[in-house]
């Protein structure tokens, strides 16, 4: 049988062999194991489509008999699941297969038609090692194949080609000196003297954020990572201070972040920051009144959804001198090779994140692979990791205990794993009634769940939050009153101080969920609303996509209200906040660009900050609970985090790590000579951690 044969045998079912088999006419033993994997293919986060093209790509194989073609398809659908989790690659043949082999194998219980689990693995690992299949799975990272087997990993060609490209580009950037050492220091000095102001209070820099500006500001590559609250804000501030004092001109520096909130929220801190500059130089003047744009990564590399290609790359790169990219740990793989292919041949480029929280939701771990973790690590003369929080007031027992589970969850810290004890410093409590949402406290059950949410929703300001939603709005040219903007902000204070987070959005615990039953709640408390009403004046809601049109980016938190126009006439509407006011947007008009916002799920809370949130756990265990979430969670939180869930399944989160197989790393180390950089320099003014840097940076 040719491969064409093969492949119209094996790919997507034609209508009429939908037909035969309505029919009732029977399927071949390996027809019947591609339906089996089809229909536990959701477990692994795949859509049914996946095994069809799985199938497709084993049709390249046409010598194959149906079991070992069995085999090809699977360990195809595998790497498309281990993908789809995150990972670049994936471990197949030795001992350090064994475990997430397992895992894998484990959704696909029963598929086989008489091969069992630990059969079908050694078959994979005879594929692998007698090279079976390939026209598909080549052997050297050179091959260009669907698949490659670099021993005891599969990865997909293109993935490997990507990490590949990555690392070639960032070596070559890791050791140049982009302004000579001692302009870096003069202009430091100039900017630490002229500090900004905020409440009477001068701000100082530590000892390492200065360390963090100065590798910004004299290399092409650094990386610079820290929690929330470290002051990656105030030091972007400083960093294009010093630039500018280096002739750098503000039309020369691209800001950007994977969302279009984050880009948006650069701007609107920088305007800040800069405004709080005692005794502004020219230069600052100049960026004051022409600040670099911000915008999304894919809007900066010129991204066409119609022909989905880049028009910035390696033939048309960038002409910024100098790239700042914030919440960088959301940037995947690909998005990572798009950004450093398309940077000009001298540019410099600037990293912001938390290596400790989630990746990004695709594949890779970009930011957390080039992160070093020690000495070891080829770019850690172009690193600095900032480790002191100062948005959290530690010096208060809440506060306190929130930095401590922090570190706790980073370090695996668990207590007695499975024993339903929680690690200190978490509180547990049996009754809704007795959460004091102050520090870190755990109802131990979802059991009591809806009684948690009512007690959330009086805790966390619904009262006022309705009482400032029954008034109507009034809004004429374009604009609200003084008045209503002073009620309306009282109203964004309500709705945006606190969140509920949970893992998936699907499921009994799913964010999806928990806005519908909030929703429900909010239905029932206005009789003359129809049951079908999507939205009721009060609710929170978040923009789920851009729309560069309207200024509305994808997390953009809102608040729904009754709004009389001009003319009086009265409708429901969807108002955010602006620098110079808010917006307001009839809701029908923007149809499905927003969705309720009681409830997110913690990847959509990456980059947000809460006086208090909400984690709700899965009411059984699954591969996303890891320390890296549940780090994210805890760490949005100012004042009080609250975990609902069982204690088992929080100690077991915070004992596993995210198994994310990335090859980035390796290959980084395979093109890095030892560095010799120049001996840092030392700065002539008091590193010594000062009286004001208390203040929130």
């Amino acid at each position: 049988m040719g491969v064409n044969d093969t492949y119209a045998r094996l790919a997507l079912p034609t209508a009429s062999r939908s037909l035969a088999l309505a029919r009732g006419e029977r399927m071949s033993a390996l027809e019947r194991r591609l339906r089996a994997i089809e229909q536990k293919a959701t477990e692994l986060n795949l859509e049914p489509e996946a095994v069809h093209l799985a199938a497709e790509i084993a049709a390249l194989e046409p010598d194959l008999d149906d079991d070992a073609r069995f085999v090809l398809i699977l360990l195809v659908v595998i790497t498309l699941a281990a993908a789809a989790q995150g990972s670049t690659r994936f471990p197949a043949v030795g001992q350090a297969a064994m475990e997430p082999m397992r895992r894998m194998l484990e959704a696909f219980e029963g598929c086989a038609d008489g091969l069992d689990r630990d059969a079908v693995r050694a078959a994979i690992e005879r594929m692998l090692a007698d090279g079976l299949a390939p026209r598909v799975i080549g052997r050297f990272p050179t091959d260009r194949l669907p698949l490659l087997f670099l021993d005891p990993f599969v990865t997909h060609q293109r993935l490997h080609a990507m990490e590949r490209r990555i690392a070639e580009r960032i070596v070559a950037m890791r050791s140049a000196a982009a302004f000579d050492a001692s302009r870096v220091a003069d202009a430091i000095r100039d900017v630490t003297g002229r500090p900004a102001v905020v409440g009477g209070v001068r701000i100082e820099f530590s000892g390492e954020q200065l360390k963090a500006v100065e590798t910004a500001a004299r290399s092409r590559l650094a990386l610079i990572s820290g929690g929330p609250g470290t002051g990656k804000t105030s030091i972007v501030v400083a960093i294009l201070r010093v630039l500018a004092r280096l002739g750098v001109s503000p039309d020369e520096i691209a800001l950007c972040a994977p969302t279009g909130r984050a880009a948006f929220r650069m701007r609107e801190s920088m305007a800040t920051a800069m405004a709080s500059v005692e005794d502004p130089s020219a230069e600052d003047l100049r960026m004051r009144e022409s600040p670099p744009a911000s915008a999304t990564v894919h809007r900066l590399l010129g991204y066409s959804p119609e022909r989905r290609r880049f028009m910035h790359h390696r033939n048309n790169p960038l002409a910024a001198r100098v790239v700042v990219v914030d919440e960088s740990s959301m940037l995947d793989l690909t998005l990572m090779e798009r950004l450093v292919g398309a940077l000009g041949p001298s540019a410099q480029l600037v990293l912001l994140g938390d290596a400790d929280q989630l990746p990004s939701v695709a594949a890779g771990a970009a930011f957390r692979d080039l992160t070093p973790a020690d000495r070891s690590h080829p770019l850690f003369e172009c690193a600095v990791r900032l480790t002191r929080n100062y948005r959290t007031r530690t010096d208060d027992p809440a506060g306190a205990a929130i930095v401590e589970l922090c570190r706790r969850i980073n370090a695996g810290d668990a207590g007695v794993e499975g024993s339903g004890a929680v690690p200190p410093p978490i509180a547990l409590r049996s009754n809704p009634d007795r959460i004091e949402f102050k520090g870190v406290e755990m109802l131990g059950s979802t059991q009591r769940l809806d009684e948690f949410l009512e007690r959330w929703e009086r805790e966390s300001g619904s009262d006022r939050a309705a009482a400032l939603a029954a008034r109507e709005y009034t809004i004429a040219d374009g604009s609200f009153g003084a008045k209503d903007r002073e009620l309306l902000a009282d109203l964004f204070e309500c709705r945006t101080r606190a969140r509920i987070l949970c893992l998936t959005r699907t499921g009994a615990t799913g964010s999806d969920a928990l806005n519908g039953w909030m929703h429900r709640r909010a239905l029932r408390s206005i009789a003359e609303l129809p049951r079908a009403a999507a939205f009721v004046a009060g609710e929170p809601i978040v923009v789920n996509r851009n729309d560069y049109e309207r200024g509305l980016f994808n997390g953009d938190q809102g608040v729904v209200v009754n709004v009389r126009d001009a003319g009086g006439r009265r409708f429901a509407a969807a108002v955010f906040s602006r620098d110079d006011g808010f917006a307001a947007f009839r809701i029908e008009a923007l149809h499905d660009l927003i969705e309720l916002a009681y409830a997110t799920t913690v990847h959509k809370a990456q980059g947000s900050e809460f006086d208090v949130a909400a984690l709700i756990l899965p009411e059984r265990d699954m591969p996303l609970l890891t320390r890296e979430l549940l780090y994210t969670a805890v760490s949005r939180c100012r004042r009080g985090t609250v975990i609902v869930g069982d204690p088992v399944l929080l100690t077991l989160g915070i004992s596993r790590k995210a198994d994310r197989f990335s090859g980035l790393a390796e290959e980084l180390n395979a093109r890095a000579k030892p560095a010799r950089p120049e001996k840092p320099m030392q700065l002539a003014m008091n590193f010594e951690q000062s009286s004001s840097e208390r203040k929130r940076r």
